[in-house]
């Protein structure tokens, strides 16, 4: 399945001059892109019901409330607020292609990446030449408006897989500054209200334009070249196996590389150096091809295994029974690890590496160390298509078919919770500490002593 952040990346480099004035929508175009939104989902969307009812979703778009004229952010934000009934990762909401092209073009957008720790807002990594701009620093308001009141209000109406808020809390902290953006606008200059060494102080700073802030980004992230890694330590018989992404065009393209070579010859080095643990890191996979996941887990587990245990699609309006990627039963490797397993998971472990960890789980074959998976570890809906509302041209990415990965209790949807809950804090990541995987040695020394 085709992963959030592959799509804003695109989303993100797109460089088309071509763009109008801002539009100015009357409220009955907005009531009518609200009624088409809800015909599709009506029609298409197969997970309708799964996190509510039909009562509760017909109220909702029976209750919204459309005021006169709205600006193109006031209607992407209207209509945006559907994730509140729709409660699925995978459907996104863009803003209309002018309004992207014209950001893109000429914007101006705030150069920070934050952190979002549950209760406060804090400044990770900064774009800016400016020295008031701190890593660590707490954001405690931005152009006058209150950084809790801000990030709850764009959670509200971001992605998520049912209620967690795993999912968007992640995708919010790696792309603040876009989602910023299509709530309330790029300006040339932002104020921040900042609490550094317990002082409150308010600044101002200049906005960055696109190109340059993604220069930034690249330039401030140095990361190992590789969506797959594996680092043994032979005198401890540890390994860690890295894996950025499942897409098959993502590693070909970003890291020339290709999965299954890959694993295989990842697979032949574990046996080769006697390895007795172990860790698998998919913290911020975002997901992939189901494929890769399947042949990883039949170099893991035992015994035969069924990735998803049943698809669904609508027809007619009516949910039935539908094929999908990967089903059927599958056998494990002749020679498979034999070894402890240790999983490093958190809200960015989304769709696919959701799925990868949900048959783990089910196999009780892994112990998980971090935080909850932002993908389901019961069902999800992937396979999208692009609807394009006809007044406001907001696009949202529907996805058609769903994945029952595994039998669920509708009182008990989540992702898949670790054994062990580690979350960084603000100072371990500005620091570039990883409490995560320090736990997890820990655990592992525990065990052999």
């Amino acid at each position: 399945m085709r992963a959030r952040g592959f799509l804003l990346l695109t989303l993100f480099l797109f460089s088309n001059l071509g763009f109008g004035q801002s539009r100015i929508f009357s409220k009955q175009e907005i009531i009518e892109d609200l009624a088409f939104l809800k015909s599709q989902l009506e029609e298409k969307y197969p997970n309708t019901g799964i996190y509510n009812t039909t009562e509760e979703f017909n109220d909702f778009f029976k209750n919204i409330s459309v005021g006169d004229d709205l600006s193109e952010i006031e209607a992407y934000s209207l209509i945006a607020s559907s994730n509140e009934v729709i409660l699925d990762g995978h459907t996104l909401f863009f803003p209309n292609q002018d309004f992207i092209n014209r950001n893109n073009a000429s914007g101006f957008f705030l150069p920070i990446r934050t952190y979002w720790d549950g209760e406060r807002l804090y400044i990770l990594e900064k774009y800016s030449q400016s020295k008031e701009l701190i890593p660590g620093s707490e954001i405690l308001s931005i152009n006058g408006m209150k950084s809790k009141d801000l990030i709850q209000g764009i959670l509200s109406k971001m992605m998520s897989d049912g209620r967690s808020l795993k999912y968007p809390i992640w995708v919010l902290n790696t792309y603040f500054f876009e989602y910023y953006s299509y709530f309330y606008g790029c300006g040339k200059e932002y104020e921040l209200g900042l609490k550094q060494n317990e002082k409150d102080l308010l600044i101002k700073i200049e906005g960055v334009p696109k190109t340059q802030l993604l220069q930034k980004i690249r330039e401030t992230r140095k990361e190992n070249g590789k969506g797959i890694s594996v680092d043994i330590d032979r005198a401890k018989s540890t390994a860690i196996l890295t894996i950025k992404d499942w897409h098959k065009s993502v590693l070909k393209k970003q890291y020339n590389q290709k999965f299954i070579p890959e694993i295989k010859s990842i697979i032949k080095q574990l046996e080769k150096n006697n390895i007795e643990d172990l860790v698998i890191d998919v913290r911020n996979n975002q997901g992939g091809d189901t494929k890769y996941s399947k042949y990883l887990l039949s170099h893991l587990l035992k015994d035969p295994f069924v990735l998803v245990e049943g698809y669904k699609k609508k027809r007619k309006g009516k949910v039935v029974k539908s094929r999908g990627p990967q089903m059927g039963v599958h056998k494990p490797m002749s020679t498979t690890f034999q070894g402890s397993v240790y999983v490093l998971t958190n809200g960015g472990s989304f769709s696919n590496t959701g799925i990868f960890c949900s048959v783990l789980r089910k196999h009780k074959r892994a112990v998980f160390i971090g935080e909850e998976t932002g993908g389901s570890e019961f069902v999800l809906c992937g396979i999208p298509k692009n609807v394009k509302l006809p007044n406001t041209g907001i696009t949202i990415e529907l996805p058609r078919l769903q994945f029952l990965i595994k039998s669920y209790d509708k009182e008990k949807l989540h992702g898949v919770i670790p054994d062990f809950k580690v979350k960084p804090s603000i100072e371990n990541l500005v620091k570039g500490e990883d409490p995560v995987i320090d736990y997890t040695f820990k655990l592992i020394k525990e065990k052999r002593d």
